[in-house]
């Protein structure tokens, strides 16, 4: 029972916190070689039909740009990735779509419209829908001809969605629904055809889902909103007047929507991450060509060690999202294939596993967005003043990128789900969080201090990375020992041990990404990779100290803060090597190249 017990808690979300360092199943996903004429599709559709027109998307007014490129993508078949051939569709893995987003995300005037429409857009059907639903709506909105969008957020019910004052009466004895009220911050709505709505029936607690059709009558549309970016995208608010909806149209049961907009969104968030990668490449690599173009005092600004700092932290960032999105989307591909082996469908069996791992979704959402911050920041700073000049790439990519810490839920609402979804597996048994913090403070008690222990370096990455997990288990269960049921209302504390969850993620999957590229023997750039890993190892210990610190101070006091930051400090010793001539590698190797490789 017990080897049971430990193998289910090893494939499920969060389990890296209680997994010993170095230990599991992590080879990387493997391509088809039909996968791989997929890559190679969409990565020619986006070089040769979206790029060309980035800048005439910014400025579309229609949207008409924007829409036949979503109609050719259908005719490409890259709407329907992952979706069974009965509907339309092309099955393939979980990692596939994530390759795909990420190359789409290259262009991130198109992004968002393709974005809404296959996942947003598509997924509440292809996993909530009826058969007959399915067989209705999947064909079309595959193919394009279709064009779909997502009406959760309301003026007055933003992240708390469930508060939603949209409202469905039955009618007709029950044979249909009629629809009233707004929803706002609409992608994709100025063209949809079909809308997925969520509202409250009468009095219930809780959201149910429906499909409506605008041939349906009594939809009708704000003006396209002023936005700060994502200017390609169309965004509108959306109006229901006495729209009348069949009985056969509402998604799931009743009182099912917000569970539907729960697992929609996991989905969404790890999306988003992969887009960042390509958005962060994109940028990236216009950034180091204008740094090796660009002259000052005689010289390349790329020759500069300012230019190279910032240059080796966006590509220790990139590098970072890479490996956690890809390390999920193969945990997410064992799980849908443990789940298939076990009778359940394809559909059945995704959503679970995106569900099951729907923490690590939030860790990609949250590092994605926030590392594209950084990268197109440094990127406009590396242009200078060019770079907040308009007539230049960078501000473009800069404005767009604002958004992504907001919609897929804001990263606050995320960082704050990352421990309550911790917490509530602790709580169930599924994950044994709680008792190992124990085990770790008892084990401290009695343990070497830190003055015992000799100066790290960070080809102990293993080591780090274990103390650091222990870091983490140490003052979650020191908070919620404190705390109790109190802790959901400490929103710094929970932030601040949110910080030092993802930190270990990320250098868990940055230390299993080196591992298997050297098993594999496609490192090609060794003493690259090294470097990175070994800035991040670097730079996750002093944020998880920092982090760690911060959270203690927000519940502890007296001698329980004394001796929590005493066994902080011997978990988080700083990791002592040259990190100025490790950024100078990698930053050099990148120039060479001339993109980030």
């Amino acid at each position: 029972m017990k080897t049971i017990q430990k193998n289910q808690e090893q494939r499920t979300g969060g389990a890296f916190l209680v997994r010993t360092a170095g230990t599991g199943n992590h080879l990387p996903a493997q391509f088809s070689e039909e996968e791989k004429m997929i890559l190679g599709s969409v990565k020619e559709f986006i070089q040769r039909e979206v790029q060309p027109h980035a800048e005439e998307m910014e400025h579309q007014k229609e949207h008409s740009r924007s829409v036949a490129l979503l109609e050719k993508a259908g005719e490409l078949g890259l709407l329907g990735l992952g979706i069974a051939e009965e509907f339309g569709g092309l099955p393939v893995s979980f990692t596939t779509i994530l390759r795909v987003t990420e190359e789409v995300g290259r262009v991130s005037e198109f992004s968002p419209t393709f974005g809404v429409q296959t996942s947003i857009g598509i997924a509440p059907i292809l996993f909530y829908g009826k058969h007959a639903q399915k067989q209705k709506y999947l064909p079309k909105l595959v193919s394009g001809e279709w064009k779909s969008c997502y009406c959760l957020t309301e003026p007055d019910a933003g992240s708390d969605a469930n508060s939603g004052k949209t409202r469905a009466t039955p009618v007709e004895e029950g044979a249909a629904y009629v629809l009233n009220g707004q929803k706002m911050w609409i992608t994709n709505s100025g063209f949809a055809d079909v809308f997925i709505v969520f509202a409250k029936v009468e009095d219930d607690r809780n959201l149910s889902a429906f499909i409506v059709e605008k041939e349906f009558g009594g939809i009708s549309l704000g003006e396209e909103e002023r936005k700060m970016g994502i200017k390609g995208s169309s965004t509108r608010q959306v109006f229901f007047n006495n729209v009348r909806v069949p009985l056969e149209n509402m998604l799931g049961e009743r009182e099912e929507g917000f569970k539907i907009a729960l697992n929609v969104l996991n989905g969404g968030r790890i999306k988003l991450g992969a887009g960042a990668i390509g958005t962060s490449k994109t940028a990236f690599d216009l950034a180091v060509a204008y740094a090796k173009e660009r002259k000052q005092f005689g010289t390349s600004i790329s020759n500069f060690g300012a230019i190279q700092h910032k240059l080796a932290q966006m590509a220790v960032r990139i590098f970072a999202l890479e490996a956690a999105t890809y390390l999920t989307g193969k945990y997410i591909d064992d799980k849908i294939n443990a789940l298939e082996a076990g009778g359940l469908s394809a559909e059945k069996a995704e959503v679970a596993a995106v569900s099951a791992y729907g923490i690590e979704c939030a860790v990609i959402k949250v590092y994605g967005s926030e590392s594209l911050a950084l990268v197109v920041d440094e990127g406009v700073q590396i242009f200078g003043g060019m770079g907040f000049s308009e007539d230049a790439p960078m501000a473009r990519l800069y404005r767009n990128a604002r958004i992504t810490r907001i919609y897929e839920g804001t990263n606050e609402i995320n960082r704050m789900l990352i421990v309550d979804m911790l917490l509530k597996k602790a709580n169930t048994g599924e994950l044994k969080l709680l008792e190992r913090g124990r085990k770790i403070k008892a084990d401290l008690t009695t343990g070497e201090t830190d003055s015992e222990k000799p100066a790290r370096g960070p080809k102990e990455s293993l080591v780090i990375l274990q103390e650091l997990k222990n870091a983490n288990l140490l003052i979650l269960e020191a908070a919620t020992q404190k705390l109790g049921k109190k802790l959901k209302e400490e929103q710094e504390v929970l932030m601040h041990v949110s910080d030092m969850v993802m930190q270990v993620y990320l250098l868990e999957a940055v230390i299993t990404k080196i591992a298997n590229l050297k098993s594999e023997g496609q490192d090609s750039a060794p003493h690259k990779n090294k470097d990175i890993a070994n800035v991040f190892i670097y730079e996750s210990v002093e944020k998880i100290r920092q982090a760690g610190q911060e959270a203690i101070f927000g519940f502890a006091d007296g001698e329980e803060r004394s001796q929590l930051l005493s066994w902080l400090e011997s978990l988080t010793m700083p990791v002592q090597f040259n990190i100025k001539d490790a950024r100078r590698k990698i930053a050099q190797m990148m120039i060479e190249e001339g993109k980030y490789v």
